[in-house]
Formats: C-alpha cells, sequence, structure tokens
C-alpha cells in the first residue's frame, strides 16, 4: 500500500510534469487527436530508448520522460472525458510509425 507521504510526492510530481507539457503545447492542447498523443508518445518512447545508462545521471532522465509520459497521457485522458479533440498539424511527423513499425 502506498503511503501517505508517497502519494503527496506523486501528486506533485504528475502535477509538475502536466506544468511543463501545458506549457509546451498550452495553446494546442484542446486540439489534439489520438494521432498526435500518439506521435507525442512514440517521442517520449523514443527518448527513453536513448537514454545511456553509462551516464552517471540516466536516471534523472528517465525519471523526466516518465513524468513526460504521464502527463501527457493524463492530459489526453481528460480531452477524452471532455470529448474535446480534433486534428492539428503536427510538429512530430517523424514519429508517424507506429512503435511495432520501427
Amino acid at each position: 500500500m502506498i503511503r501517505q507521504e508517497e502519494e503527496n510526492r506523486l501528486q506533485e510530481a504528475i502535477i509538475a510534469a502536466r506544468k511543463v507539457q501545458d506549457f509546451l503545447w498550452g495553446e494546442f492542447n484542446e486540439k489534439w487527436d489520438i494521432e498526435e498523443w500518439r506521435r507525442m508518445f512514440r517521442k517520449r518512447v523514443a527518448k527513453i530508448e536513448q537514454i545511456d545508462p553509462s551516464n552517471p545521471h540516466w536516471d534523472i532522465e528517465f525519471k523526466k520522460r516518465l513524468l513526460q509520459t504521464a502527463a501527457i497521457s493524463i492530459a489526453f485522458m481528460a480531452l477524452l472525458d471532455e470529448k474535446v479533440h480534433g486534428e492539428i498539424v503536427t510538429n512530430l511527423p517523424e514519429f508517424e510509425k507506429q512503435v511495432m513499425d520501427i
């Protein structure tokens, strides 16, 4: 069972990550579609794949990418609940391929 202190830290971390994503994607958040979310997710997976465990600070980079993934997931879940999403021009065309196709 998760202790209250850990729950508080999780909540703070997710809120902080969400604030970063809102800063990066702010004006587009209400225009996401599932394909754009997939591209954003693939970008984070690709960045996770690039992490070099021999780097002494690899774990910090890994945590950052995990938090970004959580933040974009939570943001898109909220849009799904509100049924507010649509097509936008992507700035992530290099992540159009599915992970299984790479």
